[in-house]
């Protein structure tokens, strides 16, 4: 990075008066958020706010109500959005100059696949639901894969976390849910139990980027900033810093990627 374009992204910074105003969900999305304000994700984030001397001030909220301040303007961007159309109707994601999603500028990328339970007979399979019945099929609230899930015609139930949709599971109040993946692992080695009740099925329903997701009007008004940032973020999400704790957090996963 030459000190002339450092030089434009710093001035880019210092012009906006004022924190960068970022949600991200209160429940446990590991390795990215962590119940105790952690994460591979805010430490990216930390990372940019100390290259771009950035003031960034932080809130955790449900995830849909995140999403919907982040539309109404209340807060400036949500963090680790994957892309769908309704969000990009009011808010925006680095592009590449073709309008293509650039995924350089990607903070990570994770995977939603479906578990249910050993006695059910609902299975995953060519990217649909076999002897599903009409049964609703658990995500979490607000998650974008819930809307994959309808817009393939099933009805979805949703709860606002992937331990509260492990218990659904777990007392048959659902035959089956779609869960992000490193979570999924992360509940079921602390309650090993859990296998004997159900099982991982079929290939992932999705493998979706996650991106920090700007409100489109602030985007709009600061543009040089909220661009400085994006491309901060892959910087971050390849220092020697991130993928250390990446490492760490993913094992033999994280030198695979």
């Amino acid at each position: 990075m030459t000190s002339a374009v450092l030089s434009l992204w710093l001035g880019a910074a210092q012009a906006f008066d004022g924190p960068v105003k970022l949600c991200f969900e209160d429940s446990s999305v590991y390795p990215w958020i962590t119940g105790d304000d952690k994460g591979l994700a805010l430490l990216q984030l930390t990372l940019v706010e100390k290259e771009l001397g950035l003031k960034i001030e932080y809130s955790r909220l449900p995830w849909r109500r995140c999403l919907l301040e982040v539309q109404t303007g209340r807060i400036h961007a949500a963090i680790a959005a994957s892309y769908n159309s309704e969000r990009a109707s009011w808010g925006s994601y680095p592009l590449n100059v073709d309008g293509s999603l650039n995924r350089e500028q990607r903070m990570h990328t994770d995977s939603f696949h479906v578990f249910r339970r050993i006695d059910s007979p609902v299975r995953w399979l060519n990217q649909r639901f076999e002897n599903i019945a009409g049964q609703p099929v658990g995500v979490q609230l607000g998650y974008s894969v819930g809307r994959n899930i309808e817009e393939l015609g099933y009805p979805v139930k949703s709860a606002r976390s992937a331990e509260d949709l492990l218990r659904m599971l777990e007392v048959g109040v659902l035959q089956v849910v779609v869960l992000q993946r490193y979570e999924a692992q992360r509940l079921l080695k602390a309650r090993p139990e859990l296998h004997t009740l159900l099982v991982e099925d079929g290939p992932p329903v999705k493998v979706a980027d996650q991106y920090l997701l700007f409100n489109g009007q602030f985007h709009a008004g600061n543009e040089a900033l909220v661009k400085s940032v994006w491309a901060a973020i892959e910087r971050a999400r390849k220092s020697k810093k991130y993928q250390e704790e990446e490492a760490l957090m993913l094992g033999a996963e994280a030198r695979a990627k």
